[in-house]
């Protein structure tokens, strides 16, 4: 996780944008009008809202603009669900979400925003909110959001969730590990992945680690047998890749939804025992949506967000993601034990932990090295 000290290249952002609809969003001047629109949202009965909010994205001239770190292959699908729903055509900029930030803060730092909704990892959607920049939906699709995903400013809209995963022909059944503190013993020397950039997953078992007993010392001594034992790759779809052929044995963590998608298309790979029931504590990480403040079409934006908390989540369960709400069929933590992911603290320190786990794998071989 990497979302503080930034810096800005425009040419890097547009490199990273993916179009859908009409392509990017093209910035236009702050527009003042949007706090009247969610105002008047805002103020009508919840049964009201979303009709007021049709008749005005028609206004607006039934357009969108997206920016999210939704990778390609579910970006498209739902902004194309969203658009069968409304026929407001949208525009998507995709990129990780240090870059779906940096372009967002250097747009409003501009005032010139490009976009009118922002759905992203926790980490991002916390700096937009404390910068201003978000407005507060309140409508009906926050009913059956629990406590644990509604934030100040924005609304978590589905989840990441960390487990280990394994190439099934190259981790025999029963040899897999059953905890976080497996991935410390000898027998996985050099079989072990890590992502470079998995500072909140280190945060999290190193807290849970400490609440659970552990002295500094002995968690000390664990990461550095697990760093011993490992090589480093950037990027969780990349990690993946490498383990659906092989090149590698084991990711000591990557994301639920990636290798139950990898798995469903025949890689020999899994995030579960035989037994279908993992024994090692998931943490699950919000992604969240959230509207800006000075929205092109803000009723637009207020839209898709009603949308992607309401109808959108069955849209994500069908795309293999884990949503934020409880939607019938949705099977994606089926055998997992969800233990809760330090929001908080990261939100507070997560400079300091970056730092941490980097000097934790300073040093090691990059796989395919």
């Amino acid at each position: 996780m990497r979302t503080r000290n930034l810096t800005f290249s425009v040419s890097g952002l547009l490199a990273a944008t993916l179009v859908a609809g009409c392509g990017g969003g093209v910035p236009g001047s702050s527009n003042s009008d949007a706090g009247e629109v969610y105002g008047r949202l805002k103020g009508l009965a919840r049964t009201e809202q979303r009709a007021r909010a049709e008749e005005l994205a028609g206004e607006e001239g039934k357009t969108l603009s997206l920016y999210t770190s939704m990778t390609a292959d579910i970006a498209t699908p739902t902004a194309e669900a969203f658009e069968k729903k409304y026929g407001i055509r949208v525009s998507v900029f995709r990129g990780n979400s240090e870059t779906v930030l940096q372009r967002t803060l250097q747009e409003q730092e501009a005032g010139r925003p490009g976009a009118d909704v922002v759905e992203t990892n926790f980490a991002e959607m916390v700096i937009l909110a404390g910068k201003g920049h978000l407005a507060d939906y309140n409508g009906s699709g926050l009913d059956k959001v629990e406590a644990a995903g509604k934030f100040d400013h924005w609304t978590a809209t589905r989840f990441n969730v960390f487990q280990p995963a394994w190439n099934t022909t190259k981790i025999k059944p029963g040899d897999e590990p059953t905890s976080w503190e497996d991935l410390a013993l000898p027998k996985y020397r050099g079989k072990i992945t890590v992502e470079v950039s998995d500072s909140d997953w280190f945060e999290n078992v190193t807290k849970y680690w400490l609440e659970h007993g552990k002295s500094q010392a002995e968690v000390d001594s664990l990461w550095k047998a697990i760093a011993a034992n490992s090589k480093v790759a950037k990027g969780h779809t990349t990690m993946m890749q490498f383990l659906t052929a092989g090149q590698t044995s084991m990711e000591a963590m990557n994301y639920t939804y990636i290798t139950s998608r990898a798995a469903e298309d025949g890689a020999p790979v899994t995030h579960l025992p035989a037994s279908g029931v993992s024994t090692i504590p998931a943490f699950a990480r919000p992604n969240g949506v959230g509207m800006i403040k000075g929205a092109q079409h803000p009723a637009a934006a207020w839209l898709f967000c009603d949308w992607l908390l309401t109808d959108g989540q069955k849209t994500l369960v069908d795309l293999g993601l884990t949503p934020s709400t409880k939607v019938p069929g949705d099977n994606s933590v089926a055998g997992l034990t969800l233990v809760p992911f330090d929001v908080e603290g990261l939100s507070k320190d997560d400079s300091v932990w970056d730092k941490k786990y980097d000097a934790l794998l300073r040093g090691a071989d990059t796989v395919g090295r």
